[in-house]
């Protein structure tokens, strides 16, 4: 299924968006997060086949998802599987990682800049920050301990990593989360850089690739 229509990544913005503003807010209520995750895991399933040129790539990316809304709706009904949050962590990873590059290799092969191309640079910027987050879970999973995390937070860590990854991606830096652990230190840093990259070459592109269309119009005046 090929990328066509521009309102595909308006509403991938918006929703995106929506799900990283909503998350904190419905930790302290079980029915809600239900009703959220259900809404997320339709999402995350339909993203497969809405963001895709190639016909391998959203079926790959199903694959990705099942292991990842499997860890999600079990620690929603209370099973603690280490080993499935785990998995669900790593395909977590790789499935954010596999929809950014696809629509990355969308950005940088078009040749017109328009309001498409915009929501899809914002999509991918937020999907890093997303695909940290499960970075973060991980290593966290995998070395307890790697982070300082006040009280308050340990209640709801999934969405405590995706807040300290977003603080991390926009270089805020509260503090009241940090890294201990060499690899989450490390893991930080690399976001931070890649963040602040990111905004950097996506400007650039952007506007090169306006002078290019301008002046490209001026000449077959």
């Amino acid at each position: 299924m090929k990328i066509s229509t521009p309102e595909r990544f308006h509403s991938l913005l918006i929703i995106l968006l929506l799900t990283i503003i909503i998350s904190p807010i419905l930790d302290e209520n079980k029915i809600l997060a239900i009703i959220f995750d259900i809404t997320l895991s339709l999402i995350l399933i339909a993203g497969c086949f809405t963001v895709s040129r190639y016909k391998m790539t959203p079926w790959i990316g199903m694959a990705l998802a099942i292991p990842m809304l499997l860890s999600i709706w079990s620690t929603q009904f209370g099973l603690n599987i280490p080993l499935l949050n785990i998995i669900g962590n790593i395909s977590g990873s790789a499935y954010f990682a596999l929809i950014s590059i696809t629509i990355l290799v969308f950005i940088f092969t078009t040749r017109s800049v328009n309001g498409e191309i915009i929501s899809a640079a914002l999509v991918v910027y937020l999907l890093l920050g997303v695909l940290w987050g499960f970075g973060y879970n991980l290593i966290d999973l995998l070395d307890p301990g790697s982070f300082n995390v006040p009280d308050h937070f340990i209640k709801a860590e999934g969405s405590s990593y995706m807040y300290y990854s977003f603080i991390t991606l926009t270089t805020v830096g509260y503090g009241d989360i940090t890294p201990i652990s060499g690899m989450a230190r490390s893991l930080s840093m690399l976001e931070g850089i890649i963040g602040q990259s990111y905004m950097a070459v996506l400007v650039a592109r952007l506007v090169g690739m306006q002078v290019a269309i301008s002046m490209s119009k001026t000449s077959r005046k």
